[in-house]
């Protein structure tokens, strides 16, 4: 009785068709730049129109509301704001997802092949923390604060993770201002809302006289000419070290614009924040409250009155990509702890592309030389198990794609390693199918006897691959990782395709023929 085997069939090919749309932008069709430009964007005047429009309807809100002698806002009134802020956040919360319209997915190639910066910083311990236990929890935290930061920098697939016990390794891959990077990386402290106790100290006298312990000078920054240089006089403040608030207690900031089209930092407080900056505000009303932002004053205002609503805005020379980035960082935290750089590496995209190169030229000689052996050794078999093998090698890069997983130098290596352990599995099968015939039983028992009899010792080498990549993986560094990934993917997916889709197209091809005798 013939097998029906169109369901196996269809079920391939779909898998092969997804396979192929998921790696298609990866097999080197599509070019490798982008179109869209972010910082342009984001500097374009359309772009400052959304945040304008922003800014006028936040303020015909608030118009709207104080004008209202109950407070409120007419069903229309809601219904239109919210549908005009709808539209506007979703421009202005990350305009690269234009690149959605224009950009299909790629494999992510790691710091290896593309280049970029391997940094590794020491956490330093402060006074409070007593034990090993606390000194875990303060490097995880500070993980993933900076994960948050990176993250707001839209750098692809950034690896941040713990190196010994109080040291954090972060890589980054790729093409970005490694200036800016390492400055947002490194930010502590980066916003404190201080009480002024004056405006106008001298730092010869402040060295020279004693002064009380709950105070410190921080000077003011300084105002600087198209060659880079200060054009003022510092100014210094001394202020209380206390701060009154900190940017933990920031619960939402964004770039706005003044009367003039200037850009601004605009924040709200969280709901304890916005309690304590109520107070403060009402106790220290004609007296100055300095903001600090990476320990330099950028401004300090009289306050008028008490600030209830939670909202402040701070202004300055300003543009708008700085003013992104600060909002950046105020939306990711303040790291709980100073990072002290120790180590960085710097990788040139030219030596990323030659080891690429290398190991493509690897690739394509290996994969060569296994396809001619197993054709001209098993015949039609082998031509069908070469494209099995094919269809193996497409379907680990759509899976590392799907995952985001990063391919590195060693992942190249495991996955030439899985075409050779997928050739192994193949020359089990057919040694077995060979023993089969030769007793005299048909096509169809012989293809299921031979795939039967080798099941149990491909699954046993296959599982223990797997648990070694599992080891390695567990203690391993970066590239020991990569390559464990992709041989794990690999594995798995030669399975896939050894133990089924040859199976199925044998039989495809064979099983269901009048044929007595298999090429092989």
């Amino acid at each position: 009785m013939k097998e029906n085997l169109k369901p196996k069939l269809i079920f391939i090919l779909i898998v092969f068709l997804v396979s192929l749309y998921v790696a298609i932008p990866s097999l080197g069709i599509f070019p490798d730049v982008k179109d869209v430009n972010r910082d342009g964007f984001i500097n374009s005047p359309d772009y400052h129109a959304f945040y304008r429009e922003k800014m006028l309807l936040n303020k015909g809100f608030m118009d709207s509301y104080d004008k209202n002698k109950n407070g409120k806002l007419s069903d229309g009134e809601w219904s239109i704001a919210y549908e005009k802020e709808k539209d506007v956040r979703g421009f202005d919360k990350d305009p690269r997802f234009l690149e959605r319209f224009f950009y299909h997915k790629r494999i992510t190639k790691g710091l290896d092949l593309q280049g970029g910066i391997d940094l590794i910083y020491k956490v330093e311990s402060p006074e409070e923390i007593k034990n090993a236990k606390e000194m875990s929890a303060l490097v995880k935290k500070t993980m993933t604060v900076l994960k948050n930061r990176i993250d707001m920098l839209k750098i692809t697939e950034p690896k941040v993770q713990r190196y010994r016990s109080d040291h954090i390794r972060v890589q980054l891959a790729g093409n970005f201002n490694e200036k800016q990077v390492k400055a947002i990386i490194g930010q502590t402290d980066l916003l404190k809302f201080m009480e002024v106790v004056d405006s106008k100290a001298n730092p010869l006298a402040f060295g020279i006289k004693s002064q009380a312990k709950d105070v410190e000078l921080i000077r003011a920054i300084q105002e600087k000419g198209k060659d880079g240089k200060p054009i003022n006089t510092p100014l210094w403040y001394l202020v209380k070290k206390k701060a009154l608030l900190t940017g933990d207690e920031v619960d939402g900031a964004y770039p706005q614009f003044d009367e003039f089209g200037k850009a601004r930092i605009g924040f709200s407080f969280k709901p304890v924040g916005a309690k304590i900056w109520g107070k403060e505000t009402a106790r220290l009303t004609g007296r100055q409250v300095a903001i600090v932002m990476g320990g330099e004053v950028f401004m300090a205002p009289v306050v008028e009155g008490a600030i209830r609503d939670g909202q402040s805005t701070i202004t300055g020379q300003f543009d708008l990509k700085y003013v992104k980035n600060i909002v950046d960082v105020l939306r990711a935290g303040s790291l709980p702890a100073k990072l002290i750089p120790v180590h960085e590496n710097r990788i040139g995209a030219t030596l990323g592309k030659d080891s690429v190169d290398r190991g493509f030229r690897a690739g394509v000689y290996g994969f060569a030389l296994v396809f001619l052996l197993m054709f001209v050794w098993y015949k039609s078999s082998g031509f069908i198990a070469n494209l099995a093998l094919l269809f193996n090698l497409l379907l680990v890069m759509a899976i590392m794609i799907f995952l985001n997983a990063t391919l590195t130098l060693p992942g190249i290596a495991g996955l030439i390693l899985t075409v050779g352990m997928a050739v192994d599995a193949n020359v089990i099968i057919f040694e077995r199918l060979k023993e089969e015939l030769k007793t005299g039983k048909s096509i169809r028992a012989a293809i299921d006897a031979g795939f039967a009899k080798a099941f149990s010792a491909i699954i046993d080498s296959n599982v223990t691959s797997l648990l070694t990549c599992i080891i390695l993986f567990k203690y391993g560094s970066g590239p020991i990782q990569g390559f464990a990934v992709t041989l794990s993917i690999g594995i798995l997916s030669s399975m896939f395709t050894a133990i089924f889709v040859v199976k199925v197209l044998l039989k495809a091809w064979y099983g269901n023929s009048d044929a007595s005798t298999i090429s092989i």
